[in-house]
């Protein structure tokens, strides 16, 4: 899906940025990887990318079809070289190629594979089919890759999370709520006394009550 492959490439570039001592959440850079993670989807008139860039994507699905050469090796070294070529700026070309190849990755994992060297060997697909596309499957490795791009912002060590101002705030105000709840909170009812019923006054024989009725009420 697409929203899966813009997680994926932005997730991945992230990590690497933060790796390399780079601004992890550069706009434009998360840009370009975005537009790469799309990218290798042209070959389809529906795609996110071919829809917006029919005169493009309709002629590439009508000679090569779906899957076809945009997911291939060669595809990958024709971007770096037209980029590197047109004197594109490096920061830009590297985020675009790790959103292109991050495509094909996730591509890979599901049943219909990738002919990763076509034109030589169209027909030959490779594939590692763990993953149903829609599926239970791929949303699940969505959310890890989302937690990885979490950890990416945090130079990809969670130790590193409790040395943030952030972090220290969001202790210190949990802190605070609690010391607040527990002032807050009723006394126990184990301090107070137990009420003590009134004892009901003992009734009257009924041969008494009686005798009372006859004499009119005396006694």
């Amino acid at each position: 899906m697409a929203s899966s492959h813009i997680i994926v490439g932005t997730a991945t570039w992230t990590w690497l940025s933060a790796r390399f001592g780079l601004p992890a959440l550069d706009p434009l850079a998360l840009g370009m990887a975005v537009l790469g993670s799309l990218a290798p989807d042209i070959d389809h008139p529906k795609s996110a990318l071919g829809s917006r860039l029919k005169p493009i994507s309709v002629p590439i699905s009508i000679v090569f079809g779906h899957r076809g050469i945009t997911h291939s090796l060669l595809a990958v070294g024709a971007c770096a070289w037209v980029l590197l070529e047109s004197g594109v700026y490096t920061r830009f070309t590297a985020p675009f190629l790790v959103g292109y190849i991050m495509h094909l990755a996730g591509d890979l994992l599901s049943p219909a594979g990738l002919p990763l060297l076509y034109p030589l060997k169209r027909r030959r697909t490779f594939a590692l089919p763990i993953i149903k596309t829609g599926g239970f499957s791929e949303q699940l490795v969505v959310v890890l890759l989302c937690g990885w791009l979490i950890s990416g912002l945090f130079g990809c060590d969670w130790r590193g999370i409790a040395d943030t101002g952030p972090w220290r705030s969001l202790v210190a105000f949990l802190d605070e709520t609690e010391r607040t709840l527990s002032g807050l909170r009723p006394t126990p009812a184990a301090v107070f006394p137990p009420v003590k019923p009134v004892p009901k006054p003992p009734l009257k024989p009924a041969s008494h009550r009686v005798a009372s009725v006859a004499c009119g009420g005396c006694g």
